[in-house]
Order: structure tokens, then sequence, then C-alpha cells
């Protein structure tokens, strides 16, 4: 049996604005600064073997001073991942685009599907090789992009054709 609530039969009766679609940021975006930091650690990792002035600077400031620094990359990144995976999304209704970047960014405005004037997508070629890039949509004098999208062809033809719609109920 299915109970709902209150609220829930308030939501599903009221049309203000009907959810197109849901994205946030893809975990695979991140696969670029894992896979520099990966390699930069290693570097500081092994460097004594086979680096004769990366072994001296090492004896000088201290070998554990560069084990620490090279693990010292990790819990930042992993805060970074955390971060954005779980706080950036980005909601299109049938009438706006509402973005959210966390608590750590300010308030982005909800962009209006009527003033809408373009739609891009790009992304690193990393980044396209794991299908994840930007998009980039500009209202006027305003535009913002959606960093880690996945899929971002997808969602930018989601958000053309919205916006070509809102426009034409106008």
């Amino acid at each position: 049996m299915n109970v709902e609530s209150k609220h829930e039969r308030q939501w599903r009766a009221d049309p203000a604005q009907q959810d197109l679609a849901w994205a946030g940021y893809d975990p695979r975006a991140m696969i670029p600064a894992i896979a520099l930091s990966a390699i930069a650690s290693l570097l500081l990792w092994t460097g004594r073997w086979y680096l004769d002035d990366f072994s001296a600077f090492a004896d000088r400031v201290g070998s554990l001073a560069m084990f620490g620094l090279a693990w010292g990359v990790w819990p930042a990144l992993v805060a970074v991942f955390l971060y954005r995976t779980v706080t950036y999304t980005y909601r299109l209704t049938d009438r706006s685009l509402l973005i959210d970047f966390g608590f750590l960014s300010p308030p982005v405005a909800s962009l209006a599907l009527e003033s809408v004037t373009a739609v891009a997508v790009g992304g690193g070629w990393i980044g396209r090789h794991f299908g994840v890039g930007w998009v980039e949509v500009r209202s006027g004098d305003r535009s913002v992009r959606l960093r880690g999208v996945r899929q971002p062809d997808i969602l930018a033809v989601t958000i053309r054709e919205a916006a070509e719609k809102a426009k034409a109920r106008t």
C-alpha cells in the first residue's frame, strides 16, 4: 500500500515547475586530477632512486617531509571529490535551470529558459574519452558553466529543447 504525505500530494498537484532533467558532478570528471596526482606522488616517492638532484634535496629537507608532501595531496583531493559529487546539482525544469554549486560557493540565480540564447558543450580530451564534459548556458549577458556533466551532449539537447518550448509558450 502506497501512502503519500500531504506534502507529496501538494507537490504532485502543483504544476508550477515540472522536472525535466537532473544532473550533477560525475565522479569520472576527477580522473585527470587523480591521474596527475598519482603521477606526481609516484615521482616524489621514487625520485630518490633515479634523480640525483632530487635525492640531494630530499636529504636536505628530510625524506619524511617529501614523503608527507606526496601523501598530503590525497586528503585534499578526496575532499574536493566528495564536495563536488555531493553538492553540485543542476536541475532543469520546464521554466528554468536551477544550479547549485554547494555551500562553499555563492548562490547562482536560476536561468529562465525563455532568455537562453545559446547552449555550448565541451570538455578536455580525457574527459571526452570517459563521457564527461561541461555544458555552458548563455542567457543575455550571463553565462553559467555546468562542470563535470556526464553525457553533456544529451543534457545540452534537453536544455535547448526546453528553452525552445518555453519561448514558444511566451
